[in-house]
Formats: structure tokens, C-alpha cells, sequence
């Protein structure tokens, strides 16, 4: 007769302890990857808040601004300083006189003689003097 004996015995199989083994990896790469994804959250967080504090500044320079534009307007530009009519003057003026300047060769006043010029105040600002030699 064939007797049965028990095969099992106090020392774990190779197959059992490779796949402790593998759980326990399993389990500890787990844990570093919630690690991470804490780390990740965090992070995240901070870039929202980031964000945000951001997103309140150009809010802000935008109001100013807009403030900025109601309460000031740059000059607009009329175009030249001196009136139109003041200029045709000045046009018929040198068109008057251009023959008098192209004859003598020099359109500066040449009498030493001539009376001092003379501003709004009434008050004399000197002659007009030929300083060419």
C-alpha cells in the first residue's frame, strides 16, 4: 500500500517568496507614486495661486489705466503753430521782397544806422547785424 505523506513543510517555496517579494515593491512604488502626486497637488496649487495674484495685478493696471485715459487727454495737434493767414503774410511778404535779397546777394539788413529792434514790452533787443565778411 502507498501511503500519503505530507509535502509541506516549514520553509516557503521560491514561487511564494518572489511573490511576496513583488507585492511588497508593488506596494512601495504606490506609496512614492501618492507621494508624488501630493508633491504634484502642491505645486499645483501654489501656480494656481500664482495665477491668480496675476490675474488681480492686470486687473488692476487695467482699471488704473482706463482711469488714466478718462481723466487725461493728450493735446490734440492743430497742425502748425503759426495761423494760416500768418504764413500766406509771410509768403507775400519774401514774394515782395525776393528781388530786393537776390539783387544785393544778402537778405540781412546791412544799415548799421537802423533803429534797434524792438519786442512787444516796448523794450530794445538789438540790431540785426551783417556778420558775414
Amino acid at each position: 500500500m502507498v501511503s500519503i505523506t505530507a509535502t509541506n513543510s516549514a520553509t516557503p517555496s521560491l514561487q511564494a517568496t518572489m511573490s511576496r517579494a513583488r507585492l511588497e515593491q508593488a506596494r512601495s512604488e504606490a506609496t512614492q507614486a501618492e507621494a508624488n502626486a501630493r508633491d504634484l497637488r502642491a505645486q499645483a496649487d501654489v501656480a494656481e495661486q500664482q495665477a491668480q495674484k496675476s490675474q488681480e495685478n492686470v486687473q488692476k493696471v487695467s482699471a488704473r489705466m482706463q482711469e488714466d485715459a478718462a481723466t487725461y487727454s493728450p493735446p490734440r495737434d492743430s497742425g502748425s503753430a503759426v495761423p494760416l493767414k500768418v504764413q500766406k503774410l509771410i509768403e507775400q511778404m519774401y514774394s515782395a521782397t525776393s528781388d530786393k535779397r537776390a539783387q544785393s546777394g544778402n537778405p540781412l539788413k546791412t544799415n548799421v544806422n537802423a533803429a534797434p529792434v524792438v519786442n512787444v514790452q516796448g523794450q530794445a533787443t538789438g540790431r540785426i547785424v551783417n556778420v558775414s565778411a
